[in-house]
């Protein structure tokens, strides 16, 4: 395994951190070093880490990094905590005010020791990947990936293109395995799109939170045709075949994850479970509403604010005022399509949505006074310019999907990656408003 590997020691500024570390276990991406350590300083203890390695010198006992070549640079995959706190520590990186203050001073004797690391440097990622899945595969272990990042760790490897075949070879685990954690995280994701309460997805988001016993309550004989849930393990895909599927998993989740209750757990019967359920209404709150009580929760709230009567999985359910054939043909698909069953066509169904109301208003403003072709991110540039009076609040939520999503409907639609659930409810959050004003 080791045959092709080497050994020597690198500059600590040439080492990056990396960005696709299993521990990241964020729905946003984290794309600089700042953020990362700033994710570490939250959940991966840095603090004392920096601590120890102050008063210790390096961090005493442990294997040599491993890094790739990446060009003239190297990324760290395995000792990412150990690289971010050498950085810290020479100053080579700095993070958040907040954090700022848990960073020791060490003499400059000691910075000097930390500007060259004796790394062990691998042909490629791919060659690491068996030796990070036998270290940190495991439930929740502080020395593990836990549960979210062992399963994120092969789901977004997967996401980017791998088959499963590949994925058991790297990872040194079995097919069966392998389709196993991408289902398992697909949940997880489904369960972050439903609407939930600021407190309730601080919990679901936090990621150290149990997710495990809903899976294992799933997996009891007979419990996800009750909840009406299909793990589609050929086409690895989560299926919600009956009407009420999508509210009984919100149901289970928020009774053994968000707020469990003592002696209900993974192994509980299912009648133990739901017996509570009931189908339109939200765990934990009556049918009946007191008169004239003029308090409307956050959870009420953001569902007043979505399309009403909508379908599980579709995506906007908003009755057309423009006459517009073509708007009003994408509108019905939206209207019926499960975009949590088939993402790829919600993503594009989503772009072509956005492009033809945006066309539509240009049109009608005779905005476009050259007649040039306009594509949807160059319309959503004119839509935000002076030429076009849009109210200022359409105009920031294009701002706001301009920045957060156009890359990721354009990608998912000329198919440069493989689009999810998650990303394409989230942008069709961000966009929802603006749809609702102007179809």
């Amino acid at each position: 395994m080791f045959d092709n590997f080497t050994y020597s020691s690198v500059p600590l500024e040439k080492i990056e951190l990396d960005v696709r570390n299993p521990r990241l276990v964020t729905l946003k991406p984290l794309k600089t070093e700042v953020e990362i350590v700033d994710y570490m300083f939250a959940h991966e203890r840095l603090g004392e880490l920096l601590e120890k390695i102050a008063s210790e010198s390096r961090n005493v006992g442990a294997e040599r990094p491993y890094v790739v070549k990446c060009g003239n640079r190297y990324t760290v995959i395995e000792g990412n905590r150990r690289i971010a706190t050498y950085k810290l520590l020479t100053g080579l990186l700095k993070p958040a005010k907040q954090y700022q203050a848990k960073i020791p001073a060490i003499t400059e004797e000691s910075k000097s020791k930390l500007l060259n690391i004796e790394c062990s440097i691998a042909p490629s990622r791919d060659d690491l990947l068996p030796i990070m899945a036998s270290a940190h595969f495991g439930l929740g272990d502080k020395s593990k990936w836990g549960y979210l990042g062992s399963r994120k760790a092969v789901y977004d490897e997967h996401q980017s293109g791998r088959s499963v075949a590949s994925l058991a070879a790297a990872f040194d685990r079995r097919k069966g395995q392998i389709r196993d954690y991408i289902l398992e995280y697909g949940l997880y994701l489904n369960a972050l799109t439903f609407n939930w309460s600021n407190e309730e997805r601080e919990i679901l988001e936090d990621p150290s939170v149990e997710f495990n016993p809903p899976i294992r309550f799933l997996q009891a004989q007979g419990h996800k045709d009750k909840v009406g849930i299909e793990f589609d393990r050929d086409n690895l895909l989560i299926k919600f075949n009956t009407p009420y599927a999508d509210q009984k998993l919100q149901h289970l989740v928020r009774k053994l994850v968000i707020a469990p209750e003592k002696g209900l757990g993974a192994t509980a019967g299912y009648d133990d479970v739901f017996k509570d359920f009931k189908a339109g209404v939200k765990s934990g709150e009556s049918n009946d509403k007191k008169s004239g009580d003029d308090k409307i929760d956050k959870t009420e709230q953001d569902n007043n604010s979505k399309s009403p009567n909508l379908k599980s999985g579709a995506l906007f359910n908003y009755p057309v005022t423009k006459h517009n054939q073509l708007i009003k043909q994408l509108a019905k698909e939206a209207r019926n399509l499960n975009c949590q069953v088939y993402p790829a066509a919600g993503t594009f169904l989503l772009r072509n949505i956005v492009e033809s109301i945006l066309k539509h208003i240009i049109d009608e403003k005779d905005a476009n006074k050259k007649g040039t072709s306009l594509s949807l991110e160059s319309a959503i540039q004119l839509a935000m310019s002076p030429a076009l009076s849009l109210p200022q609040s359409d105009k920031q939520v294009l701002s706001e999907f301009r920045k957060a999503h156009l890359d990721y409907v354009n990608l998912g639609s000329h198919a440069n990656i493989i689009p999810n659930p998650l990303r394409l409810f989230s942008a069709r959050d961000c966009i929802d408003q603006f749809i609702k004003r102007n179809i």
